[in-house]
């Protein structure tokens, strides 16, 4: 039996993309791999517009030392990351993922079907007072 083409049952459900790709991630940077994500943007999707491809396609390195309040809820992903000297806030609908993977081996690319984004954007995060710009990680160049 062939599965070529098959799409996981499990995604056509919202709240299970979130676990998936938080285990894929998880997975990534427990085998020493760097994680990145291509995700396809539209209109609802906070990203630096001027780092977006001529296909509407940005990719990001979403590891855990290139991201600062990393959380994902059901729909939505959000955290902060550094792209040059600036620190920009990022928001970005699960159903615009298009794929994840390890920069060392793009063979262990995972694919995912990009959908319509919803209406609704992320609930706003709550900053506790820990979290000052002081705090903010260090990133390094790849």
């Amino acid at each position: 039996m062939s599965s070529q083409g098959t799409l996981v049952i499990p995604l056509s459900r919202p709240d299970f993309k979130s676990y998936l790709l938080s285990a894929l991630l998880s997975w990534t940077e427990d085998q020493g791999y760097t994680p990145y994500m291509l995700v396809a943007v539209d209109d609802a999707t906070v990203v630096p517009r001027e780092f977006v491809t001529k296909d509407g396609t940005i990719t990001l390195c979403v590891h855990s030392e290139a991201t600062h309040n990393f959380r994902m809820e059901s729909d939505w992903l959000t955290f902060e990351a550094r792209f040059g000297e600036q620190v920009r806030e990022l928001q970005i609908p699960l159903g615009r993922i298009a794929a994840i993977f390890p920069k060392e081996d793009t063979s262990l690319v995972s694919y995912f079907p990009v959908l319509e984004t919803k209406a609704d954007g992320p609930a706003p995060a709550r900053a506790s007072s820990e979290d000052t710009a002081e705090e903010l990680p260090t990133f390094t160049k790849l």
